[in-house]
């Protein structure tokens, strides 16, 4: 079965839709929950992710410095998640997360601003002035947080499977083309698709392992998977070396790891 990922531009009740769409799919559904696991991960406070569209840029500025921790267990939680196929993802970061993998079916459900304008104000009864600005702070937010965790704007059609206009269709005719589309042919998984994902799962549970350890969490370290054999590079302090290793070889489903690294006492020495 494909992996469904939703991401909502809109302000209606787009997170039942895509409840609806997993349990017509007999798949699990995923949400607000997984950020929040990643968040923890990372420790990033998930308030300071609530707070983010709230705050001043000097704020955003010092988030943005600690971005990296927070991309790389996320994408490990979505990953994992992610092998076992069955997965209706809702929420604003799914459909970067898993890159280059044939099943996912990325679905972008939008709307005019009008139509946008009034349904924030039927919800929150705010007048039309406050709405709109309400609307374009959250849209220049969520734009720059996606861009710094993907460097891809999340307006661009190009990533998405399928774009829906919400004002023209209503929420079960919505559910019924998401469903029809995770069942075609083009987003059922492959053996190939199927390796694709054990590798991203794998490379970013190294990554977030990593983090995890005090004296290598700020190393520039590349990792990649290929059917258990994990690479890692990057230019590094020639005493870290081993310990990466061996930090990588105690992880499940981990093979064999090649350390490609260029150690910064070896340059120093050429250098002199």
């Amino acid at each position: 079965m494909a992996i469904v990922t939703i991401f909502s531009g809109t302000f209606g009740d787009e997170e039942e839709l895509a409840k609806n769409v997993a349990r017509s799919l007999d798949c699990r559904y995923v949400g607000r929950d997984l950020l929040a696991d990643a968040a923890r991960r990372a420790e990033v406070p998930e308030a300071k992710l609530d707070g983010l569209i709230e705050k001043e840029p000097r704020w955003w500025e010092g988030w943005q410095e600690n971005l990296r921790p927070y991309r790389i267990a996320l994408q490990a939680a979505m990953s994992e998640a992610a092998l076992a196929e069955n997965l209706v993802y809702y929420g604003h970061v799914g459909h970067g997360l898993l890159p280059g993998i044939r099943h996912v079916a990325r679905v972008l459900l939008t709307a005019p601003m009008e139509f946008r304008l009034e349904m924030v104000r039927l919800r929150q009864g705010l007048e039309v002035k406050a709405v709109r600005r309400y609307i374009e702070h959250v849209d220049k937010a969520r734009t720059r947080r996606l861009m710094a965790l993907f460097g891809s704007d999340w307006r661009d059609p190009g990533q998405y499977t399928l774009m829906l206009n919400m004002a023209q269709m209503t929420p079960t005719g919505a559910e019924k083309l998401i469903v029809q589309t995770a069942k075609l042919l083009d987003y059922q998984p492959t053996a190939d698709s199927r390796q694709a994902v054990a590798d991203l799962a794998l490379s970013s549970r190294v990554e977030a392992h990593l983090l995890t350890v005090p004296r290598l969490r700020n190393l520039p370290i590349s990792v990649k998977a290929s059917d258990g054999e994990i690479t890692l590079s990057g230019v590094i302090p020639a005493i870290s070396k081993s310990e990466i290793t061996r930090q990588v070889e105690m992880i499940p489903r981990v093979k064999k790891v090649v350390a490609d690294f260029v150690s910064l006492y070896g340059q120093a020495r050429r250098s002199g």
